[in-house]
């Protein structure tokens, strides 16, 4: 008999499980991979790891801009790791995200959204902290190992987990990595795959991939899913469609899954959900898959 003690929880991430939603998707086949379930509570957790495996060299201190998942994930890394970790947030961040990255031991600096060069939203904030402490900034919205961490990780997981039989992926974007690594892995592995993004109104993404432009401002009360300003982490040529949520359905898509399915989701999966239930006429018949980045525990205070 083999052990199966893992030296930390560092090695514990990943082999998420994929469960069916057939109670909120009757008559469809519709899976989801589980994200949560990795120990520091989302799927940032995979992406963090694979970046701290690219810092440089003696690396004491590092720093991250987050909407709260990766600064978690980050913080957790570096408890692990003995780093020093500051992690930037917006304001409208739930409590819950705050308080679980400072229980890590992690400083939080909330700052304002970011509304273009502002040298108060949070990714500025990140890049001066960085700068002033001669830290590692991580992020996460530029760099391409982002998506080069799900194109090695949850993507071939993905794919083994459900055997091959995936016809449609659809994922919420954010950084844009999570859409852009798995969807790139799964094409090559069935070119037949089709991957549908999901965002909130007037986000970036979709007016990349499609011609539809943003009719008004972007504006959303889900967090970690859509952007003012498209993410370098997006990869474009791996998608083939952007379909839109308001955030009244997210929310109420994010309630069905916990009162219907058991499955305590974030209101990206929410989004998500709403996604596919807008695109079934569409892929009838077809394997829908998709991930659900983190737990709606952390969001407690804000969406239900």
């Amino acid at each position: 008999m083999q052990s199966q003690v893992k030296d930390s929880v560092m090695e514990a991430i990943g082999e998420t499980p994929v469960v069916r939603l057939g109670r909120i998707f009757p008559g469809a086949d519709v899976v989801a991979k589980l994200e949560y379930m990795n120990p520091g509570g989302s799927i940032k957790d995979r992406m963090v790891r694979h970046m701290l495996r690219h810092m440089p060299q003696g690396t004491v201190h590092v720093v991250e801009s987050s909407s709260g998942n990766t600064g978690a994930a980050l913080a957790m890394a570096s408890a692990v790791l003995g780093l020093r970790c500051d992690v930037t947030v917006p304001d409208t961040t739930s409590c819950e995200k705050i308080k679980r990255i400072k229980a890590y031991g992690a400083t939080v600096h909330p700052c304002a959204p970011d509304h273009g060069e502002s040298a108060h939203g949070y990714h500025a904030v990140a890049e001066r902290l960085a700068r002033e402490h001669d830290a590692h900034y991580l992020d996460q919205y530029s760099t391409s190992l982002n998506r080069e961490a799900h194109y090695r990780d949850t993507g071939p997981e993905l794919w083994r987990q459900l055997a091959g039989e995936i016809d449609v992926f659809v994922c919420g974007i954010g950084s844009g990595g999570t859409i852009s690594g798995i969807g790139r892995y799964l094409k090559e592995r069935d070119a037949r795959v089709r991957v549908i993004g999901v965002e909130p109104p007037n986000s970036a993404y979709r007016k990349l991939v499609t011609d539809q432009p943003a009719d008004g401002p972007f504006g959303t009360r889900i967090e970690g899913v859509g952007k003012r300003q498209a993410s370098s982490s997006f990869d474009p040529a791996v998608v083939d469609d952007v379909v839109q949520v308001p955030d009244e359905d997210a929310l109420a898509w994010c309630k069905r899954l916990a009162c219907e399915e058991g499955i305590l989701a974030g209101g990206s999966s929410g989004c998500v959900a709403a996604g596919i239930a807008a695109l079934l006429p569409r892929v009838r018949g077809l394997r829908v898959a998709t991930v659900f980045p983190d737990s709606g525990a952390y969001y407690l205070s804000k969406y239900f």
